[in-house]
């Protein structure tokens, strides 16, 4: 064999090399896109299915504990992410494939570094803004839907807050109504809106405590105790002048006050005079 053809044998290696070299980059390089492009992928996923389990919860909530409504706009915001949701990473990856190896990437050419910059690919693009925008529909219908319950829950925690009140007056003669009363409390301030929590959990105790809450009518506010046991205006302000704890002298008291109260066994008992 001649110096020549050494040469040409020697040079056809590494030729060969060379070319193994570059194809085994290429492929490095193209897993690297498709891992990127589906780690981006199941990141927005994940975002839209919190964002659902947010709005499953609350709907659940508002239908269930309060026999509300869920807003005109749910179905179709739930359709958009069921639609979002239906690319699976299989369809992902074949558009990635189908894209990124119709050619190789001249790595020599890439930045001049030889590390090219792993990007998005369009489809991908275009399915996380189809993602993103379900989202965007989701959380705009979680939005009302919490405006909602927060405007049950101001509406209860002030009835409640009356009949603690009342409660605190009475020394806290009922106490099965005290503890419905603290129930409804914790509920209201610690898991309403606590999306974290079980829906149905809460919709079940929620409608226990008011059952027990419409058992006991005339403990509800002080209009309902005036009304159950008769009571006049001036003796049920006498009573609440009690309840902030301020003193009355018995000039302030009518004698027909006096006897009201005494009648009442809650105020009987629970009203105090002293010298």
């Amino acid at each position: 064999m001649s110096s020549t053809q050494s040469l040409l044998t020697v040079v056809q290696a590494l030729e060969d090399k060379a070319k193994k070299h570059k194809q085994a980059e290429n492929t490095q390089f193209h897993v690297s896109v498709a891992r990127h492009n589906i780690r981006e992928v199941n990141r927005e996923l994940d975002k839209l299915i919190s964002s659902l389990g947010d709005l499953r919860y609350y709907k659940t909530v508002l239908e269930g504990a309060f026999d509300g409504s869920a807003p005109t706009m749910t179905g179709s915001a739930s359709q958009a992410a069921k639609k979002a949701i239906e690319t699976t990473q299989d369809d992902l990856l074949g558009n990635i494939q189908s894209n990124e190896m119709d050619g190789d990437v001249d790595l020599e050419e890439s930045g001049g570094s030889g590390n090219p910059e792993v990007q998005l690919t369009p489809e991908v693009e275009k399915q996380i803004g189809h993602i993103r925008s379900a989202k965007r529909q989701v959380d705009n219908v979680t939005e009302t839907i919490e405006s909602r319950l927060k405007s049950e829950r101001k509406e209860w925690s002030t009835k409640v807050g009356a009949a603690e009140e009342l409660q605190k007056i009475l020394g806290g003669h009922n106490s099965d109504f005290s503890s419905t009363l603290n129930h409804m409390h914790q509920l209201l301030t610690r898991e309403l809106m606590d999306s974290s929590g079980s829906a149905s959990n809460f919709v079940s105790q929620w409608k226990n405590a008011v059952r027990n809450w419409e058992q006991h009518q005339s403990l509800q506010s002080f209009d309902d105790f005036q009304a159950k046991h008769n009571l006049s205006d001036s003796t049920i302000e006498d009573v609440k002048t009690l309840s902030k704890s301020q003193k009355l002298t018995l000039a302030d008291v009518s004698l027909d006050s006096l006897k009201e109260m005494k009648r009442v066994d809650e105020l009987e008992s629970a009203v105090e005079l002293s010298l």
